[in-house]
């Protein structure tokens, strides 16, 4: 999970502990009796085993809860493609697939000087066509020189 994804958590018979809420660029969800909770860099699982073992800590008895992402932060694309801009996130989603979405490269694209910006550290990663894109994932496409 990361900031800008929003997330669904649901404790099964607990109407008054339900939360659906886009996580902030803090990280700190909201969750009632609990307070703030960083979820970034959890999987729905991993949060969901952390908030089921809080919620056992003296305020309910054999907590059920589920985490689901009800959507994705976006993805962007820069560079030499015909409509550079933000788009949704598909699960599987690949580089060819982003770049299609995108409305395909330009004529002076380059075919291989191509480039993923992710994470906080905003690490740059040569990727390939077959490549994985991922939530909130920037992907540059470089012109060619000739």
């Amino acid at each position: 999970m990361g900031s800008g994804d929003v997330v669904i958590i649901d404790v099964y018979n607990e109407k008054d502990l339900y939360v659906k809420a886009q996580v902030p660029k803090s990280g700190l969800l909201r969750i009632p009796l609990l307070g703030d909770i960083d979820v970034v860099g959890k999987t729905p699982v991993e949060l969901s085993q952390y908030l089921e073992e809080a919620y056992l800590d003296g305020y309910l008895v054999l907590p059920s809860v589920t985490v689901l992402i009800d959507s994705f932060r976006p993805i962007y694309v820069k560079g030499a493609v015909k409509s550079a801009g933000s788009f949704k996130f598909e699960l599987d989603l690949t580089v060819d697939q982003a770049i299609a979405i995108a409305g395909g490269l330009k004529d002076r694209a380059s075919n291989s000087n191509w480039y993923v910006i992710r994470g906080k550290d905003k690490e740059r990663i040569k990727v390939t066509k077959e490549s994985r894109i991922f939530p909130g994932d920037i992907l540059d496409i470089e012109e060619s020189l000739f």
